[in-house]
């Protein structure tokens, strides 16, 4: 049986989540919100009376889905989780003709739920590589003079919509492991926050970073960052992990694209794969599959 979680199944949707990431799963901080999204459809499978797999599917836009969350019980030897979910998804998508994307994100060593999905019908559309700094072993930077928040929302626009990070992340912006489509609402959520900062000199833009607030406790997340040289690119994360450290975080990562003086920058600043390069990947479903 296949129905929406409810708040009575929270104890045992955090029994499975505390068996998930050696206990370090995210959804405990997510629980109540995905059980209170009034557009999202947080489900679980059922045998036996037992909750042993659930997902969640949520609403980036009114016409992007965004598949996440996928697990079951690993003490539990029973097969099809993935599959029963996904085709469950697959008919509530069917009855919305406005859809545009389904996406999810997945790690490079996922295999079973990557093997599941391309068997689905989904495509790799984009790899980047997950970078992590660990913040204690950064000492504290000095304050930089000609960082800012911006404040001329048209300006940054222009400069992000012409920035070789979003050409190569091919127009998509990560907050966390959600990637969303680029789009002027999105930059402007971002603005209204203070969460864009931008380098410039002589009242030109040299460089800019967008950092977001995600659902992992002890994680900054840098949605975005570009600038004109090294040293730029090199003031622009100082200030960075000064945030970071002032909101008590212990990592800052990052999802980056093919671009070579950001990937040497991190390199020297000591930003690490878990396991390789290119190890984030993010799928997207066909249309006529839906359709």
């Amino acid at each position: 049986m296949i129905r929406k979680i409810k708040l009575e199944d929270k104890k045992r949707v955090l029994e499975i989540a505390a068996k998930i990431w050696e206990g370090d799963d995210y959804l405990p901080q997510v629980f109540d919100e995905w059980v209170h999204d009034p557009n999202g459809v947080f489900a679980g499978l059922w045998e036996n009376e037992i909750l042993i797999g659930f997902g969640h599917l949520k609403y980036l836009t009114p016409t992007d889905i965004w598949l996440e969350g996928l697990r079951k019980d690993p003490d539990l030897n029973v097969k099809g989780v993935g599959e029963k979910l996904s085709h469950y998804y697959l008919k509530i998508l069917k009855q919305n003709p406005n859809i545009t994307s389904v996406r999810f994100s997945t790690y490079f060593d996922n295999i079973a739920s990557i093997r599941l999905n391309e068997k689905f019908g989904f495509k790799k559309i984009l790899y980047l590589s997950h970078k992590e700094l660990e913040l204690k072993k950064v000492e504290n930077p000095k304050i930089l003079t000609n960082l800012t928040i911006e404040k001329d929302f048209n300006r940054i626009q222009k400069y992000i919509v012409n920035s070789s990070f979003l050409r190569l992340s091919k127009n998509f912006i990560c907050k966390g492991w959600i990637v969303y489509p680029y789009s002027r609402e999105l930059l402007k959520q971002f603005y209204y926050k203070g969460q864009i900062l931008s380098f410039q000199e002589n009242e030109v833009i040299k460089g800019v970073a967008i950092y977001s607030k995600v659902k992992y406790k002890d994680v900054f997340w840098i949605s975005f960052l570009e600038a004109e040289n090294e040293l730029i690119y090199a003031e622009l994360l100082q200030y960075l992990i000064n945030i970071a450290k002032s909101q008590k975080k212990k990592y800052i990562e990052i999802n980056l694209p093919e671009l070579t003086k950001l990937k040497k920058v991190c390199a020297k600043y000591k930003f690490e794969s878990w396991k390789q390069e290119n190890d984030f990947f993010l799928y997207e479903l066909p249309l006529e599959r839906i359709k």
